[in-house]
């Protein structure tokens, strides 16, 4: 007996080592409930009969019986004390009995397992995590842990996550996933103990902090500072990503050459990841054709649906991406309630609907206006982004749309779904519908969102400082706008008629022609930059007063801080004007300050630094 006894137990510890590997954690919860049913009622009926029936004693029996019952549990049985009884004296019996005790054991081992060895499996999985690059993600939701997973998937690096409590059915999920999880109060006040868990002395740091309570994103973001901090952690050898507004967190956050920080910071709304991803996957460039010199053929023309914060966002990206030498930007905003919906960007870049040809009209998507406006349109609308703040009528308009545009055979035109779960999109009329997720380490990631930015920062300036240093020295907005002209990267290939390989082999060679067609391109994509951001164009009259404070400050021998053609506190700048009135612009400035400048070589020379970004990203990426 002691050998069967030995075989149902470690038959039972096998069944509960598997379960609850291989079954989702509801399912092996369920199955041990059932198991432990299963065993008291069953262990109730054997041994309340069993006891009854050999001591004939019926108040022994009813003492007895819970404490039998209970002993089953630990793998503890009494075949002996009921030995002949009616249930145990058949072989079915015996089988029967065998099973109730399996049942019973299973339970037991099953719920100690996915306690005590959740926990332990935890604690392992943090050990393991001490090499590579480490991504501690904070905060455990849909969206932070398929972060996690896409993490995983590129390789060489380990993911923890961080939250003061986790269900066991999360910390199941995670540890099935081979992702760490930290629990507990270290995670709210990190602390020495806390980073000697993660091991950073010699390897990269990428913070993600993205938990749903977002103002607890913040407070954990500093405390985790003040730990690297006082670690000694190098700045430039941490980053982090957290949902806020950039102009205010970001200066607290990010290192300067005076302050300690992280070394890359990315603050990121919803509806602005959505746009870019949009921009991403469908990006205007794509939907123009250019000459050989690098002029579009025809006009960018383009409609946004819904014009709450993710229309808004979308149709800011499409300005900013949407701007091509030889070409007119068009745009046709509907909504039902867009004069309540459009405060904040009539605020705050009212220059984009004076710049651009930019119709607003009060109407639903699916009204007879709209369809009657995109019956004129066809022949030349490029894009339509749907954006209404809703999934639901997001799909039920385009559902429609695309039947509009199929029976009208207007095939070309790329049709966005822009909703909180990220990007749907079909490239053209009848193609395969594709998602993309704004949960990807390509969009989120701190460094791989600025390494480009920085190594074009750097070509501003002449000097002998690194690019990590003139990194350092640029403030929010430059480093904004260094982060566009990236972006603007894909676009600049395209219209060369190059390709990334060419580029890094060096064997890109670009006419004069070609030169200043993308020299133009790049001049536009900057205005546009400037007009979303709420800059205006300085007056001539304000560019000479500005000339003459400086020289004023240069001759007392004081420093100024007022910039010629620039003014930061009002955004104004004198460079906000077309390429053809640049060089008189340049000329201007030479008369006034003596100083040789040209705006349009300015903007080719951010055009030739192409081949060192991407050398450079190559190099950051093997």
């Amino acid at each position: 007996m002691i050998t069967i006894t030995v075989l149902i137990l470690a038959t039972a510890l096998l069944l509960a080592m598997v379960f609850n590997l291989v079954l989702k954690p509801r399912f092996s919860a369920g199955l041990t409930t059932a198991c432990m049913i299963t065993a008291l009622v069953g262990g109730l009926l054997i041994y309340g009969t069993g006891y009854a029936q050999a001591t004939g004693d019926a108040a022994l029996s009813i003492l007895r019986t819970p404490f039998a019952v209970v002993r089953m549990f630990v793998g503890v049985n009494d075949l002996s004390g009921i030995a002949g009884t009616t249930f145990v004296k058949t072989e079915a019996g015996i089988i029967f009995f065998w099973v109730i005790h399996l049942c019973a054991f299973y339970s037991m081992a099953s719920a100690a397992m996915f306690t005590l060895g959740a926990e332990l499996l935890r604690h392992l999985r943090v050990f393991l995590s001490r090499k590579g690059e480490l991504v501690l993600i904070y905060g455990i939701n849909d969206g932070s842990i398929e972060l996690g997973k896409d993490c995983l998937s590129a390789g060489g690096c380990s993911v923890i996550f961080a939250e003061e409590s986790i269900s066991q059915e999360d910390a199941a999920k995670l540890n099935n996933l081979g992702m760490a999880v930290i629990v507990g109060e270290r995670v709210s006040s990190p602390d020495k103990m806390f980073l000697r868990k993660l091991n950073l002395k010699k390897r990269r740091l990428a913070v993600y902090a993205l938990s749903a309570a977002e103002d607890q994103n913040l407070i954990f973001a500093e405390k985790l500072l003040q730990a690297l901090q006082d670690a000694g952690i190098p700045a430039r050898q941490t980053g982090i990503t957290l949902p806020g507004e950039e102009n205010i967190i970001a200066p607290m956050l990010q290192a300067t050459e005076e302050k300690y920080g992280y070394g890359f910071v990315q603050v990121v709304d919803e509806p602005g990841l959505v746009a870019r991803a949009a921009i991403r996957v469908c990006p205007p460039w794509e939907t123009m054709s250019f000459d050989e010199n690098g002029r579009a053929e025809e006009d960018y023309s383009c409609a946004v649906i819904g014009f709450g914060k993710h229309g808004q966002a979308m149709l800011k990206q499409l300005v900013m991406n949407g701007q091509f030498a030889g070409s007119r930007f068009h745009a046709a905003v509907f909504s039902p309630i867009w004069e309540e919906e459009s405060g904040a960007i009539f605020s705050e870049s009212p220059e984009i609907f004076r710049q651009y040809d930019i119709q607003c009209f009060c109407a639903d998507a699916r009204s007879r206006m709209f369809y009657s406006w995109l019956e004129e349109q066809l022949a030349s609308l490029k894009q339509i982004a749907v954006c209404t703040g809703n999934e639901e009528l997001n799909s039920e308009i385009t559902n429609d749309l695309m039947l509009f545009l199929k029976r009208r055979k207007a095939e070309n035109i790329c049709v966005i779904q822009c909703g909180k779960s990220g990007v749907r999109y079909q490239a053209a009329v009848g193609s395969q519908v594709e998602r993309t997720s704004i949960y990807t380490r390509s969009l989120l990631s701190a460094e791989i969102a600025d390494r480009n930015a920085m190594i074009l920062n750097g070509s501003y300036d002449s000097s002998e400082r690194s690019v990590w240093e003139k990194w350092l020295d640029c403030d929010s907005f430059g480093r904004a706008s260094s982060r566009a002209s990236a972006d603007f990267i894909p676009a600049m290939i395209k219209i060369s008629r190059g390709n990334r390989e060419e580029i890094l082999s060096g064997n890109w060679n670009l006419s004069p022609e070609q030169l200043e067609a993308l020299g133009e391109t790049e001049h536009l994509r900057w205005m546009a930059f400037h007009f979303v951001m709420g800059y205006s164009v300085m007056s001539a009259d304000r560019m000479e007063e500005n000339a003459r404070i400086v020289a004023e400050s240069r001759r007392a021998g004081v420093p100024c801080s007022v910039r010629i053609t620039k003014d930061s506190d009002n955004r104004l700048h004198a460079c906000l004007i077309p390429w053809e009135e640049l060089d008189a612009l340049s000329q201007r400035e030479k008369e006034l300050t003596g100083r040789e400048i040209s705006y349009k070589q300015i903007d080719i020379n951010n055009v030739l630094v192409l081949p060192q970004i991407l050398q450079a990203a190559e190099k950051a990426e093997a």
